[in-house]
């Protein structure tokens, strides 16, 4: 506007566009032919048209500033924010203006033409390169083969088809033939993913597409651009009512066959896949398949023509004696009569005892593995705490009177702003943030979760040697969890350091809670295995001695054992 506006001419504009009330409100759609022929309407009476812009367009409002202009033909002489005011131009609607366009159309109009198709080839980053204008120039005829252009695209060059103005419907339509090459995978790699989906992003789209079904027409041209580009991109439409992305993913896979390399709000990307055959190769191949699917049915019914009739089948001599009551007596003849009770107790008892044992084994590696872990557990706990050096209690530390204690201890007790302590406990992040709370005041209120009483006294005095600070009292609060209040003390000097180097780290302090978590378990549950294996040895020594109970209550017994086995090894 500063280089085709006067100057006196553009501060009027100006002044008189901070003066307009009325304004056109843009949404999701952002810049569509219904908004252009509004804007056009409205410069018949007034030069100026203020707009505001919602939703997606206002994120790019450069973007939006140069394709308002390109297609309305106007000037943009103030932009703030989301809002634009656009002028008609100096020379708009004048006759002189009007009749000199109509002669010069009438007169070049091939020129015109051969102008919109060179500007329709520029490449949407604006760049003179011949061969990316040969490029665009392709693909823009190979797309206006394929279906009219979708008028209201806010990008740049080239512009995509309208898949909704595409036929729902296709008479006749298949999903193409396909076949897989020998010695090919199927499926993509991880890495013939990931470069595909790197280069479907430097492709503009070919397709823009609202509706969700009746997707039968583009299914057809997609098929028909995979013969020119192995990848094809689809523009989701903004602005449109209940566009789901999934929906349009799964209707064109099963219509087309294609692989699916990324979907979401914006873009859908399908891949032609490594079995796509052109038209005329899946056509022949058809053909071929099917004259070989005839051949075998002519030589089929030659062959059942001339083939022998069968034989007849004779009847058995000899009466059938399966399942009869003659096998049954037969079979108990010959490998003895059905056990006794007692009989069928011993060998309850000898499975029982075979099972006991076998139980006994599998407790006895569970806990051998437990040992194992525990061990594991200790040294990576003793690698963590190799540099922890915990300091002492000063001999000199100040004393509080009584009074002077409950005067802290009431004033702590009503403090907001506090520290919590989780399950990392001391470490020296924690000094840091108490020398950073004593800067303002000289309490400083801990909250400690979910720990014993003789816990959170161990950490109060680490917290009162590691500050350098006095510790006035340890309180349990109603909701189940400890407060620490420790005072800065009356000669409190600020350290060079806020972070003691002694203390252990923030990562440190979480690997450490996390190991002293896996070995406090894993001794439970070692103990737990000691305390049935103990009991599993007596009873066995009570079965080798006689003294045992039934068949039963032992079944019913190991089946205890082995429940709170598996359930101690779970938790």
């Amino acid at each position: 506007a500063e280089r085709h506006i006067p100057e006196a001419e553009l501060k009027r504009l100006r002044n008189l566009s901070l003066k307009m009330v009325e304004r056109i409100k843009v949404g999701a759609a952002g810049i569509t032919q219904t908004l252009v022929d509004s804007i056009k309407g409205k410069w018949r009476d007034q030069e100026l048209v203020k707009l505001k812009f919602e939703g997606p367009s206002s994120i790019n409002m450069k973007a939006v500033h140069q394709t308002l202009e390109r297609r309305t033909g106007g000037t943009i002489i103030w932009r703030s924010g989301s809002s634009v005011v656009i002028y008609r131009g100096i020379s708009y609607n004048l006759d002189c203006v009007n009749s000199y366009n109509e002669q010069f159309e009438d007169e070049s109009g091939d020129l015109m033409s051969s102008k919109n198709n060179l500007t329709r080839a520029m490449d949407f980053k604006d760049t003179s390169s011949r061969e990316e204008q040969a490029a665009l120039t392709e693909i823009n005829l190979l797309l206006d083969d394929l279906g009219p252009r979708f008028v209201d695209w806010q990008g740049g060059d080239p512009i995509p088809v309208d898949a909704d103005l595409l036929p729902a419907v296709v008479p006749g339509y298949k999903t193409p033939f396909r076949l897989h090459p020998y010695r090919t995978r199927r499926t993509l790699a991880d890495s013939e993913m990931t470069f595909l989906r790197r280069m479907a992003r430097t492709l503009p789209p070919h397709f823009a597409l609202g509706a969700n079904r009746g997707l039968q027409g583009l299914a057809a041209a997609m098929v028909k651009l995979w013969e020119k580009s192995a990848v094809v991109v689809i523009a989701i439409k903004r602005g449109v009512l209940n566009t789901h992305n999934e929906r349009m993913a799964e209707e064109l896979k099963i219509l087309t066959g294609g692989t699916l390399l990324s979907r979401n709000k914006e873009f859908i990307v399908f891949y032609r896949g490594n079995d796509f055959l052109p038209h005329s190769v899946s056509n022949v191949l058809t053909e071929a398949e099917k004259t070989a699917v005839l051949r075998q049915d002519i030589e089929e019914q030659t062959r059942n023509q001339f083939a022998m009739p069968p034989a007849a089948v004779s009847p058995s001599e000899k009466p059938l004696v399966a399942g009869t009551l003659a096998e049954t007596v037969a079979a108990t003849s010959r490998w003895g009569s059905q056990l006794n009770d007692v009989d069928v107790e011993k060998n309850m008892r000898d499975a029982v005892m075979a099972r006991h044992a076998s139980l006994l084994n599998s407790l006895q590696r569970k806990l051998a593995l437990a040992k194992q872990k525990i061990e594991t557990a200790e040294k990576t706990l003793q690698k963590v705490l190799r540099d922890h050096e915990p300091q002492r209690l000063p001999t000199d530390l100040e004393t509080l009177t009584e009074e002077e204690r409950a005067v802290l201890r009431r004033i702590g007790m009503s403090m907001k702003p506090c520290l919590e302590l989780g399950r990392r406990e001391v470490f020296d992040g924690t000094v840091e943030n108490m020398h950073l709370h004593w800067k303002y005041r000289e309490l400083v209120k801990i909250v400690v979760k979910r720990k014993s009483l003789p816990q959170v006294k161990h950490i109060a005095i680490s917290l009162e040697a590691e500050s350098g600070g006095v510790l006035v009292s340890v309180e349990r609060i109603p909701n189940g969890n400890h407060v620490i209040i420790v005072y800065r003390g009356k000669n409190y000097l600020r350290p060079l350091r806020f972070r003691p180097q002694t203390l252990l780290s923030k990562r440190e302090a979480l690997v450490r809670s996390v190991e002293l978590q896996r070995r406090e378990a894993l001794r439970h549950h070692a103990a737990k295995l000691e305390e049935n294996i103990e009991k599993m040895k007596r009873e066995q020594e009570d079965m080798e001695g006689g003294v045992c109970e039934s068949a039963e209550k032992l079944a019913s017994r190991l089946h205890l054992y082995a429940a709170v086995s598996s359930s101690d090894e779970d938790e």
